[in-house]
């Protein structure tokens, strides 16, 4: 049998706000509203969808490190963010409350965590100051329990779950992998299985989304892509992007759209990379659902030191 070749696109800016350290868009369903956040400046922001492009709306100041944002499930609700302090509810005027700080006292950070399909948030960590070994990934049930599913991570990224909520993909950036996991009870991993190694030259494994079809879509930190991967492991696409930093990617309905970094680049980059940190869409033929719902309670209990923590 003659493999088939690999699907190519090519994404093209989307808005015209440069963000940082753009990162965790989000399409939100009970708005229409794509959400992305600029790590580093501490903001959130919302835009609208038309055609190809995205239109900002607003944006929200929540300080420094402000990590995903996963909707609530009532409108007007607001959202529960993993962000410098700890998990945190971000109401719609922009005000943060923070609910619990599972990382007190751990040299790291909140990075990237998505809800599953129980309703359960998800949410990693990396260590700060090149620190490596210190993430954890946590899951905060829908009891209002907290848990850490794995620990020793560098850097925690790119997570999703299949429909049924038993199998998940998940990036730890440090390892250059992407990862299949089998998923027990809420906050436990059964099983561990590398489906893909990057090579050297193909950049560095971040964000991730499936689609309908439950292919995985990884954004390429330096490697100037999103690729697109069966369950299997099997290079499928390739989304070419003008800028060397793609973070992370969702589907907003049959739209591919991914955020990108402008921060950090070497000096001779910067000057052939204008739209570094702009949002990118692309037409992949493909489509996804939007952002699911944390549906735990905003108090959140953490298990003792040397329990779980």
């Amino acid at each position: 049998m003659v493999k088939a070749a690999t699907a190519q696109f090519v994404a093209a800016p989307a808005g015209v706000l440069c963000a940082e350290l753009g990162e965790t868009p989000r399409l939100d369903e009970r708005t229409g509203e794509l959400i992305w956040t600029d790590i580093t400046a501490g903001m959130v922001h919302f835009g609208d969808v038309n055609g190809d492009g995205i239109e900002l709306v607003r944006s929200l100041n929540v300080g420094a490190m402000s990590g995903p944002v996963t909707p609530l499930p009532e409108a007007g609700a607001g959202w529960i963010m993993a962000k410098e302090g700890g998990i945190a509810h971000l109401a719609q005027d922009g005000t943060v409350a923070i609910l619990a700080a599972p990382e007190a006292g751990h040299p790291t950070a909140f990075n990237d965590g998505v809800a599953d399909p129980a309703g359960n948030l998800w949410a990693g960590s990396m260590g700060r100051n090149g620190i490596l070994g210190a993430g954890r990934l946590w899951c905060f049930d829908t009891n209002g329990s907290a848990t850490v599913a794995l620990e020793g991570i560098g850097i925690s990224n790119g997570l999703d779950f299949t429909a049924d909520g038993r199998t998940a993909y998940y990036v730890d950036t440090t390892t250059g992998t992407l990862e299949r996991l089998d998923i027990g009870p809420a906050g436990t991993i059964t099983g561990r299985h590398c489906i893909v190694t990057f090579l050297p030259g193909e950049g560095d494994p971040d964000g991730l989304v499936l689609d309908d079809e439950g292919c995985i879509w990884v954004a390429m930190w330096d490697g100037w892509a999103v690729r697109r991967y069966s369950p299997g492991g099997e290079l499928l696409a390739v989304v070419s992007v003008p800028v060397a930093r793609p973070t992370a990617v969702c589907f907003a309905g049959g739209l591919l759209v991914i955020t990108t970094c402008s921060g950090w680049l070497p000096e001779d980059w910067k000057q052939n990379q204008p739209d570094a940190g702009r949002l990118f869409t692309a037409r992949v033929g493909a489509s996804g659902p939007p952002a699911r719902s944390y549906r735990g309670p905003l108090a959140i209990a953490l298990p003792s030191e040397g329990e779980n923590g």
